[in-house]
């Protein structure tokens, strides 16, 4: 019987949270935002009318839906415009998160009388950016044939893919050092900030042999939705592993990402068939994806901290800007698309919604200011990255 009431209430969802996310549109506000809405009004933290085992199954859906997207961006990447983006794209993987949590690292001990280390777990988590805001957002711009000249739409993507690699390692290692600290040990930074770059070379060689595999054997596939079928089947195989055994050196979102530009390097103008069907999955799944982000939210927790919250946001976003715009050292963008970029590498939302109860959990001295920071950040800058975005680009993006 729970399981029927569950299958009513995600049918249910998907009228209830289109329908609020079609009349912020009408208001000229990305739909992302109505369904964000939807979620925090119908959710634990707003009327509490979800069931729990829905809640349950949040987190696996949600990962789903993140995998159909970063799939498709992936597939929106041409191998002609890796040339242009290829070492911007890695500095914008690399600065504006390694500035903007070291930032909060240090504000944290200023304003909230945190320790560096305690400062940097919180940093860590707020610094990286949304994959659920901004890779939709890129895919529909690719869609649009916006930004294509220079690739910017695809330079944001590679280079976002990887920024959560980073801030989620980095995060995981300052978590490490300060229960080795609490327990007397020593804790190998050296060898953490080494792995990170092996750990996105892996993941890349990974999506490359499974494309490589399809180009031999299941991309042959005659029938497009047994075809479509079966690229699905492994990227949810691929996600599976990282979530099962949590191999330090593999993050399956980035295995994702590439195998989807690996796939359109192989199938050449085939790969438009396995586009369209996936965006027909995707309809569905960027629904559920934000209304349980939305779900996550507890707005509650953030009053006590608001004003120390957005002070520190405003320095840390400051910090993040500038180290967008020093990643774009170098490159033909024009200013207008310099700041499209800035505003594009703003919001937060599914590592923040995922990450920040944990120090809590964990028994962090603080962790419960970092949740409460960490979930005003999403507040914040989700709905400012979006609305960014979607009323920017037009203007700032033309002809580009």
């Amino acid at each position: 019987m729970n399981y029927f009431i569950v299958l009513l209430f995600f049918i249910f969802l998907a009228f209830y949270s289109n329908y609020v996310g079609k009349i912020f549109e009408k208001i000229k506000f990305p739909s992302l935002i109505g369904m964000m809405i939807a979620g925090v009004l119908i959710g634990p933290y707003g009327l509490n009318k979800t069931p729990e085992l829905a809640l349950e199954l949040a987190p696996i859906l949600k990962d789903i839906a993140l995998i159909i997207v970063l799939f498709i961006g992936g597939l929106g990447i041409g191998a002609d415009q890796i040339k242009k983006i290829g070492r911007p794209a890695i500095l914008l993987s690399i600065i504006p998160a390694t500035l903007e949590g070291f930032a909060i690292a240090y504000l944290s001990t200023i304003f909230l009388g945190f320790t560096f280390i305690q400062g940097a777990i919180l940093g860590f988590i707020i610094a990286a950016v949304s994959p659920a805001v901004l890779i939709p957002s890129m895919v529909s711009l690719i869609d649009k044939n916006i930004g294509q000249k220079k690739s910017i739409p695809q330079l944001l993507l590679v280079g976002a893919s990887a920024d959560d690699t980073i801030a989620i390692t980095l995060f995981t290692s300052f978590l490490a050092i300060y229960f080795q600290k609490l327990d007397g040990g020593t804790f190998d930074f050296k060898t953490q900030i080494f792995l990170i770059p092996v750990s996105i070379v892996v993941s890349l060689i990974i999506g490359w042999l499974v494309g490589l595999i399809g180009k031999y054997s299941y991309l042959k596939i005659n029938n497009n939705k047994i075809k479509i079928a079966v690229v699905f089947t492994i990227c949810l195989v691929l996600r599976f592993i990282e979530n099962t055994f949590h191999f330090t050196l593999y993050n399956s979102l980035l295995t994702i990402m590439s195998l989807g530009f690996f796939i359109r390097y192989y199938q050449v103008e085939k790969y438009k068939e396995i586009h369209k069907g996936m965006n027909e999955i995707w309809k569905y799944g960027k629904i559920y994806l934000f209304t349980f982000v939305g779900m996550a939210i507890n707005p509650g927790l953030v009053g006590g901290y608001f004003f120390i919250g957005l002070t520190i946001l405003t320095y840390s976003l400051s910090i993040r800007s500038i180290g967008v715009l020093i990643a774009l050292i170098g490159t033909n963008l024009t200013y207008r698309e310099r700041l499209f970029c800035v505003i594009a590498y703003l919001p937060k939302a599914t590592v923040q919604s995922a990450k920040a109860g944990i120090p809590l959990q964990m028994g962090v001295v603080g962790g419960e200011v970092m949740q409460a920071i960490a979930i005003l950040s999403v507040l914040i800058t989700a709905p400012l990255g979006a609305i960014g975005i979607n009323s920017t680009y037009k203007k700032l993006l033309e002809n580009s």
